[in-house]
């Protein structure tokens, strides 16, 4: 059966602390008075055994000439002198066998009768003289009611001088002779009065010590309680649903600091109350992002295709082109609509983190200057723009068309804020070391050092409402035909790829600023050597794959006019199967990833499975699910983003075979 407390102290915080309180003082008082009694006592009786033993020194010393002689009557003056103490009951001298020489005891108020163990008709009890007989300084016994103290005596005096009795000094070293004993018997009576008197002090002292704590500790208790006690009803309140009540902090201790968290926490209830809502409707938001982001990816290979038909076969009407004439200047419109609308998917693709990110250490200022001339030109001559940018900045790994692409929307954005009155366009750089405490720091960002881009304007700033969905996709405050609403989510996509972030501040009146933080990173920039102006080309034979026809046969002329033959084929199961049947008459595969029925992954694997040292050039619109990792381990030369540029993708194919040829060199040798 479990023992249960009562009531009264399990349902009553204060009365359990006060009794527990006063159990400790009682306790502790107890100790106390127990501690000062035993140490008085030892003090008290230490004293009279130090006196006494000091006496019978005394007497032994004055009692030589008379012990000596057997004269009772020059004993009478040491033993009166003795007897004057007031606790002495009994003072004898004995001679050298033992026997009685002289003697006076106190009348006993009573029957009169004296016990006396130490003798026994007038002689000293055997124990007690072969102890005397052995041992050369004074001793005492210990007995129920009295004590007895004896000290020898000497022939001559065991001391220096008659003063060396009262100092602490070591005896004479050599042996004198024994010729009698001396006895002082002190009663107990007194001394047990005084402890009798010393327990009764110390008693009344703990007395009042646990009644004056436990008149403090229920004062105190009291105190404590009634904050704790206005808190609980705080707390029943909380309970019921009721958030944002406050309690009063009646103090300063923890106990206040207790109910001033708990308002810090009431208020945050109510806070985060009236945010579910609104977290509830970005939880809805952010599905929408990805399921646009989802879309975008889906539709980024058809897009592509389109794109690269049109920017192909107008770059390769250009070249074949050699007369200048008034169509020439319509195929570079063409061509430049083009790039823009490549530029245009690359942006989508960005946003949904499904674009190539091909990423070294480089450093952004002159990307972010680069831009800069550009932007000065879109912008209105009335806006002025300001660089500062910080010196020995570190780098960062990233993509230059991916920076270029976040100062561009960023500066764009700030001129379009301030084309109608002017401004200032503030453009900084400089590095932040954000620790793990920093609350600058988010959680989904690593402590460690950030560079910064700010891009500031004076424009006319933006309403809460506006700066919360800047970065949603498509939405835009411009007019019609003014703007995607697509270069803040592309930003917001680029920043945050980069395990970085992108923050915005802006009031009505007070102009916008924007801050996006890059990790830098120690390692080395790598320089890049410029561009080979001619297109290179080759006699090697290609097969050429896309489930695009119109794209295979832009292809093949292209290679074509580039000195290659090619075999072009429109799917994965055709150029297997072609494959097949010449594989030693094959210096190169490009194919497409997206495909019907069998992937450009799945081809390349039995492709490799035919013939291994085949160089493999893989297209795709977009990376989602190929990693650099799997393209190493399927022997994939290169990976190459559509839409093409014929120049580049003739570099690309030079090198891969031109590397493949090196390697096949090796292994004849």
């Amino acid at each position: 059966m479990q023992l249960r407390s009562p009531d009264i102290f399990r349902k009553n915080f204060s009365n359990k602390i006060a009794a527990i309180s006063i159990f400790l003082i009682f306790c502790i008082s107890f100790s106390l008075t127990a501690f000062f009694y035993y140490a008085q006592r030892k003090s008290l009786t230490g004293m009279l055994v130090q006196n006494n033993l000091l006496l019978a020194r005394i007497l032994a010393y004055n009692s030589r000439i008379g012990v000596f002689s057997e004269n009772e009557d020059q004993l009478r003056d040491p033993i009166e002198g003795i007897f004057q103490q007031g606790e002495t009951e009994e003072v004898a001298v004995f001679d050298g066998q033992g026997r009685l020489l002289a003697k006076r005891v106190r009348p006993v108020i009573g029957d009169g009768k004296t016990r006396d163990k130490a003798t026994t008709a007038g002689r000293i009890e055997v124990a007690v003289l072969n102890k005397l007989q052995v041992s050369s300084a004074p001793f005492y016994l210990d007995n129920t009611k009295d004590m007895e103290f004896w000290s020898p005596v000497t022939a001559s005096a065991s001391f220096r001088t008659p003063e060396s009795l009262f100092v602490e000094e070591k005896e004479l070293p050599h042996k004198e002779r024994t010729i009698g004993f001396v006895r002082i018997k002190v009663g107990k009576t007194v001394l047990n009065r005084q402890l009798g008197a010393l327990l009764t002090r110390s008693a009344l002292i703990g007395l009042v010590f646990l009644i004056a704590g436990a008149g403090i500790i229920y004062v105190m208790v009291r105190k404590i309680v009634n904050p704790l006690n206005t808190l609980r009803s705080g707390v029943q309140v909380l309970g019921k649903g009721d958030f944002g009540g406050m309690v009063p902090v009646e103090t300063e201790d923890e106990i206040g600091e207790l109910a001033l968290a708990f308002n810090q926490m009431s208020a945050s209830l109510l806070r985060r109350e009236t945010e579910k809502k609104h977290l509830e409707e970005r939880l809805r938001h952010s599905q929408r992002i990805e399921a646009i982001g989802t879309l975008a990816g889906g539709i980024a290979h058809d897009f592509n295709n389109i794109i690269g038909v049109i920017v192909g076969y107008a770059q390769m009407a250009l070249l074949t082109n050699p007369e200048k004439s008034k169509l020439d200047g319509c195929l570079k419109e063409i061509f430049e609509a083009g790039i823009r609308a490549k530029d245009l998917v690359k942006q989508i693709l960005t946003f949904s983190r499904q674009g190539a990110q091909e990423r070294n250490p480089l450093f952004i200022k002159p990307v972010v200057e680069d831009a800069l001339k550009m932007t000065r030109e879109l912008l209105p001559a009335t806006v002025e723009i300001r660089r500062n940018f910080k010196p020995g900045l570190s780098p960062i790994v990233s993509d230059p068309t991916q920076i270029h692409q976040v100062v561009m929307n960023l500066c764009t954005n700030a001129g379009y804020a301030m084309q109608e009155v002017g401004g200032v366009l503030e453009v900084e750089l400089d590095e932040r070391e954000l620790a793990a405490d920093n609350p600058e720091l988010p959680l989904e960002m690593s402590p460690g050092r950030y560079q910064v881009l700010t891009v500031r304007d004076t424009g006319g700033g933006m309403e809460s409402a506006v700066r919360e969905r800047i970065f949603d996709p498509f939405f835009t405050t411009k007019g019609p035909g003014k703007g995607t609403g697509m270069g803040l989510s592309v930003v917001h996509g680029i920043v945050k790829s980069h395990g970085g972030r992108i923050n915005c501040q802006s009031e009505p009146g007070s102009g916008t600023t924007f801050e996006v933080f890059f990790p830098t990173t120690k390692a080395e920039v790598l320089k890049i050597s410029p561009g080979r102006e001619v297109i290179p080309g080759g006699r090697e034979r290609i097969i050429f794959v896309d489930d695009e026809a119109s794209l295979v046969g832009l292809a093949k002329q292209m290679l074509q006019n580039f000195g290659y033959d090619v075999v072009g084929c429109t799917s994965g199961v055709e150029a297997l199967a072609a494959f097949k049947a010449r594989p030693d008459q094959f210096d190169l595969l490009i194919t497409d990833n997206t495909m019907p029925n069998m992937t450009g992954i799945e081809l390349t694997i039995k492709i490799k499975q035919i013939r291994s040292d085949l160089p493999i050039i893989l297209c795709t619109g977009f990376i989602e699910g190929i990693s650099e990792e799997k393209i190493k381990a399927l022997g994939i030369a290169s990976l190459l983003m559509k839409p093409f540029i014929w120049e580049d993708i003739a570099q690309v194919i030079r090198q891969v075979l031109d590397k493949g040829a090196e390697l096949l060199d090796r292994r004849t040798i």
